[in-house]
């Protein structure tokens, strides 16, 4: 059934190779190929294109092309919501896609409906329909990706019964076929003594070929396929680990555009020793990593220039301006990690788009879920405005109320609020969010009922009614934490838990201000691991609204001339990615930091008439407030009277209110209130407007309606916030310990640590060498084989009365052998320093050389070094300098950072 294939392509860069074995590290010199340096990966700023959603007097049609690329995303998103909710419609969209595109085959949309099913959790759906099985006999229409997906079912059991003989079969096929995974599978197997029947090629050949899958063609993922390669030779996993052809790697992937890979050159020439150190070549990969975006921050800058491989002046000339002016608030900044495009958008909105026709012929979709048409209806409401397009947007906000959606019912039962003079209309929006509550269980209709109470019925406030709903809403944790920026950053756990926590909470829930700044507080952390950070800029990353909630609080939180630059900067870059809906807030950002400036001053007026063109209050309030000295508000009111009647916001509206016949005031201010935030500002806004329009009752009602919430104007006034009231006399919050306790008590095995850490510390005031005892035995009893070494680790840092009574209790030399014999290496390293540590004689120090010999031997860097130290300094075993020195070298290959300036006293010492 398989057919052997000719296996030119994996082998395009004629590697060098050396005698292999199986089941040890391979030793192969697989060298990259030899090309001119060119910038494949490097993507310069992307070409300035339009925006769909906001670009003015577009006349694109929706091709297949773009149907394709909607379809695939509501496929992916959907799929990743709630698969299992949305499964007939998923299903009609990938047979929808089978139709349009020429390029999804039949085998494709089988390889989607089995995805699909195992998101959904449909496994006996999947059995039945034998869709794994139906492609047993398809074969041949198969890619290698695809291949190996069926291999993994196959060996695993997955919709089908399991064929570990078939399974194997289609990854030799796949190999044959060039795929980088297969051909790492088989090596892998290779090296546990596991063979694939009918793959005859030698191990080294088969890493060849894995390596020449992964390196692939020379497009814009080279650089980051070759670090994998590198990679492979820095771990050591599927080969002898080489230093040498990782630089080798690293320096093909810099030549080839990659920044990162500059960098790696530059640290491997500044970590290493003096053999294998190169200034010439450092300074050349320093050029390359700056010039391809690189922030070199002040720590590194310090150790470029005390290595001497690059004098002071050098450097400020290669960094240029970036250098002084890169002075982030942060040494773990977020912003490298965003991935920002380019958007432009015109003066003016439009009425259409791509979108707004595709979602248009979606939802004549049989199996369109409620879903569809809210998102249509906001499409509506933004491209058309919020009341030139409300009668359109109130037709589908009622069929996606009828097909059960949960979201597009809440925002009907908001747009009813316009009409509140009609009981009728109240009465169906109290019924509506009621149900919103009760069948979809969600939090924020809460606070529409108290809203509704509190300020948008005619006889608000309604206290009887509202406080109910406010009470449940407090109580659901939804409402975001109102904080400063700068006490965002000043939150301490051991004095503000609770509002961390909620915090926190309410980002994992993907709450964009949350996220904006629990995202903060992550970079803000000196010791904020890579991954959080990298995590967290995902986050960000997701929504434009948060993405400028974030920018927001860097302007904020900059407190140099040289911070406001790069925040000013990165806010620019932002508005770029995210288009209008940014113009305003960056405009305010602009005339805090430069208004004076004439260009400054055109670019706040662009942004701030781009705004306003689409219905934004504030913006067209600045502007006419920035250019009274010119013309006057009547005028700037004239400018946009069209817009606001067609999408103006509540401060729109309100801005309106001076300049409009009596006739339409009252409409203007329902409209407004349908919008409002049940809150001081808005209400002082409504009462304002009837003052100015000489209604003395109604700007009364208003100022009536402003003394029923939280707090009044005294808390403002006193720069307290309600939150900071409420913890009043509350009592001391739990301190790290009780924190550490409660969490274990709710099965957190981590807390455990964190206890040992806290209590066998007796630099900490909450050091207890009593409860330490008990929590480091209790550690020790249930932890498995290889999840010791940590333990043994603290155990060895504590004071002597706690190694003591430990001792009397538990002997941990054994707990660690048996990790150590199970093949852990961090079990080995900690056997190998306790009995260093508790050594009597020479016996015990050359059994403890063993043990760190054998931590070495699996790549423990800190085994590396301190067997280096042992041989160094005869502890167990007669001097060896030339022993030691290796392993030294070794460990600083890893990057061990006293491995070099001990290798070098060695040297010295022995005259090598």
């Amino acid at each position: 059934m398989f057919r052997p294939l000719i296996l030119t392509a994996a082998l395009a860069f004629a590697p060098v190779i050396s005698q292999a074995q199986a089941n040890t590290r391979l030793s192969l010199d697989f060298l990259p190929p030899m090309l001119e340096p060119q910038d494949v990966c490097f993507a310069a700023p992307a070409t300035a294109g339009p925006d769909d959603l906001s670009v003015g007097g577009s006349t694109q049609e929706l091709s297949d092309a773009d149907r394709i690329g909607y379809l695939r995303r509501d496929i992916r998103t959907y799929t990743n919501e709630d698969a299992n909710g949305f499964y007939p419609f998923i299903e009609a969209l990938i047979a929808r896609r089978t139709q349009i595109d020429e390029t999804f085959t039949e085998v494709d949309a089988i390889f989607a409906r089995i995805e699909l099913m195992l998101r959904a959790g449909r496994i006996d759906q999947l059995v039945s329909e034998g869709l794994v099985n139906s492609l047993r006999d398809r074969v041949d229409d198969l890619d290698n990706s695809q291949q190996m997906a069926l291999a993994r079912h196959f060996s695993d059991g997955t919709g089908v019964v399991a064929d570990q003989a078939f399974a194997q079969e289609l990854i030799r096929e796949a190999a044959y076929g060039g795929n980088a995974t297969a051909l790492l599978n088989i090596a892998r197997l290779a090296q546990e003594g596991v063979l694939i029947e009918g793959w005859d090629a030698p191990l080294d050949l088969t890493i060849t070929m894995a390596f020449g899958g992964i390196l692939g063609a020379l497009d814009s993922g080279v650089c980051a396929r070759a670090e994998r390669i590198a990679q492979e030779y820095i771990k050591g996993d599927l080969v002898a680990p080489n230093p040498a052809l990782a630089l080798a790697w690293f320096r093909f992937a810099a030549d080839m555009g990659g920044a990162e890979a500059a960098w790696k050159v530059v640290e491997f020439h500044l970590n290493g020793d003096a053999e294998t150190s190169n200034n010439v070549e450092l300074r050349r990969y320093l050029e390359q990593a700056v010039r391809l975006g690189v922030a070199i921050d002040e720590v590194a800058a310090e150790a470029l220039v005390s290595s001497g491989a690059i004098l002071q002046d050098e450097l400020t000339r290669i960094l240029g301006f970036n250098y002084p002016q890169d002075q982030r608030r942060t040494r773990s900044a977020i912003g490298p990690f965003l991935q920002l495009a380019v958007n432009i958008d015109a003066t003016e909105a439009n009425e259409g788009g791509l979108l707004l026709q595709y979602l248009g012929e979606i939802v004549q979709m049989p199996e369109a879920p409620g879903r569809i048409f809210n998102r249509l209806a906001g499409e509506v409401l933004v491209r058309k405005g919020r009341w030139a397009g409300e009668a359109d947007a109130l037709t589908l906000l009622e069929e996606a109320t009828a097909r059960g959606d949960g979201p597009g019912q809440r925002r009907l039962a908001r747009m009813l609020v316009r009409y509140r003079d009609d009981p009728a209309q109240i009465a169906r929006a109290d019924g509506l969010l009621s149900d919103v509550v009760s069948r979809f269980a969600m939090p924020d209709a809460l606070r529409d009922l108290d809203t509704l109470y509190r300020c948008q019925v005619n006889d608000a406030p309604r206290l009887d009614v509202a406080a109910p709903w406010a009470r449940a809403y407090a109580a659901s944790g939804r409402a975001n934490v109102q904080v400063s920026a700068t006490d965002l950053l000043a939150l301490s756990p051991d004095r503000a838990p609770e509002t961390i926590a909620q915090i926190q909470s309410l980002a994992l829930g993907n709450r964009a201000q949350m996220v904006a700044s629990h995202a903060q507080r992550v970079q803000s952390d000196p010791f904020a691991a890579e991954a959080a950070l990298r995590y967290w800029a995902g986050v960000v990353n997701q929504s434009d609204q948060t993405l400028e909630a974030f920018a927001e609080l860097e302007f904020e939180l900059a407190t140099t001339p040289a911070q406001r630059d790069l925040a000013i900067e990165f806010f620019r870059r932002v508005y770029l990615n995210n288009g209008v809906t940014t113009a305003l807030d960056l405009a305010i950002a602009l005339v805090e930091y430069d208004a004076r400036d004439p260009k400054v001053a055109a670019e706040i007026v662009n942004l701030l008439t781009m705004a306003g063109n689409r219905g934004e209050g504030a913006a067209i309030r600045l502007l006419s407030r920035l250019q009274a000295d010119t013309r006057s508000e009547a005028t700037v009111f004239a400018e946009f009277a069209d817009k606001i009647e067609a999408r103006g916001d509540f401060l729109a509206l309100m801005f309106a209110i001076p300049h409009i016949k009596a006739e339409k005031v009252d409409d203007y201010v329902d409209r407004a209130v349908s919008l409002m935030s049940c809150g001081t500002k808005d209400a002082a806004e409504l009462g304002d407007a009837y003052a100015i329009r000489g209604d003395d009752q109604m700007s009364h009602h208003w100022r009536e309606v402003g003394l029923h919430f939280d707090g009044g104007h005294v808390l403002s006034k006193l720069r307290l916030t309600n939150l900071q009231m409420r913890s009043f006399d509350g009592g001391v919050a739990p301190d790290p310990v009780a924190r550490a306790t409660l969490a274990l008590a709710e099965g957190d095995r981590g807390a455990l640590v964190r206890l040992i850490r806290l209590t066998s510390n007796a630099e900490l005031p909450t050091y207890d060498a009593e409860a330490a005892v008990e929590h480091l035995v209790t550690a020790l009893q249930t932890s498995t084989a290889d999840a010791a070494a940590p333990l043994a680790a603290l155990y060895r840092a504590a004071p002597e009365e706690i190694r003591r009574d430990v001792d009397l209790r538990i002997d941990i030399a054994t707990v660690l052998q048996q990790g150590a014999e199970f093949g852990d290496a961090a079990s080995a390293f900690e056997l190998g320093m306790l009995l260093r540590t508790t050594a009597t004689d020479a016996a015990g120090l050359a059994q403890s050389l063993v043990w760190l010999e054998a931590a070495a031997a699996k790549g423990h860097r800190d085994a590396m070094f301190e067997a280096g130290y042992a041989l160094g300094f005869g502890l167990g075993h007669a001097p060896d300098a030339v022993a030691a020195i290796a392993w030294l070298d070794q460990a600083d290959t890893v990057g061990h950072p006293r491995a070099v300036a001990l290798a070098q006293t060695l040297r010295i010492k022995g005259g090598l």
